[in-house]
């Protein structure tokens, strides 16, 4: 697989780039994650698309893992984007997780605040939401330098080798009242201030809202793609 074509291909802006979205649902094994990894595998061969999003527990209902499905999207010789939430994880297992993903090589993330959590087994699963998705992306940054351990943690006073993270944001531009859409460039403007390396909008087709986040995205100054 090449090098993180779609990290090369967002930078360079010289191509269209495409992802395609898939949903590994729940269960581990299965006609869902086999039909899911056919489809990936033809895009894979036929050179399609740069990248394969892949989602975590979308409208907070439990599913497969992204990280288990990015690795094996990985070996078919694409590249995988973590749908990375702060829901269902406390800062430890965030930092946890991202080291883990880390180590296996997998880099692309679009990192989320998440869905509250809804059915789980036998009940409504307790939503966490230690940090959010600015704060995550400020914890990213710190990894990618090398993160210090504090001298009075266990371990600490030391830095950690850095990680390689391409951090994405996401927004949803196509809400309907001014003060939904006002919070929603509120947020981008923090997390791309945050360090934010790409963008990703919500699902939707409205011409004129495109238009607005180009706006907003020019008037900032704002140059990630």
């Amino acid at each position: 697989m090449e090098k993180n074509r779609f990290r090369g291909a967002l930078l360079e802006r010289k191509e269209f780039v495409y992802t395609l979205e898939i949903v590994p649902g729940r269960g581990s094994r299965g006609k869902t994650q086999d039909d899911l990894l056919k489809i990936v595998e033809k895009a894979a061969r036929a050179r399609l698309v740069h990248a394969v999003s892949i989602t975590d527990n979308p409208g907070g209902h439990p599913a497969l893992s992204p990280n288990v499905i990015g690795l094996e999207v990985s070996r078919l010789g694409i590249d995988p984007i973590i749908h990375f939430t702060c829901k269902d994880k406390n800062r430890n297992q965030i930092e946890s997780t991202l080291y883990s993903l880390d180590r296996i090589g997998i880099s692309n993330l679009l990192l989320m605040t998440g869905d509250f959590p809804l059915y789980g087994f036998e009940g409504k699963a307790k939503p966490v939401f230690d940090l959010d998705s600015i704060q995550l992306i400020h914890l990213i940054n710190e990894m990618n330098q090398g993160l210090e351990i504090d001298g009075k943690a266990p371990g600490g006073g030391v830095q950690l080798p850095p990680t390689h993270f391409f951090k994405g944001c996401t927004i949803s531009p196509f809400k309907k009242y001014e003060s939904e859409v006002m919070a929603q460039y509120y947020k981008l403007y923090k997390k791309v201030k945050s360090g934010a390396d790409f963008l990703i909008t919500q699902v939707g087709f409205d011409a004129r809202k495109f238009d607005e986040l180009l706006r907003f995205m020019r008037r900032n100054a704002f140059q990630i793609p």
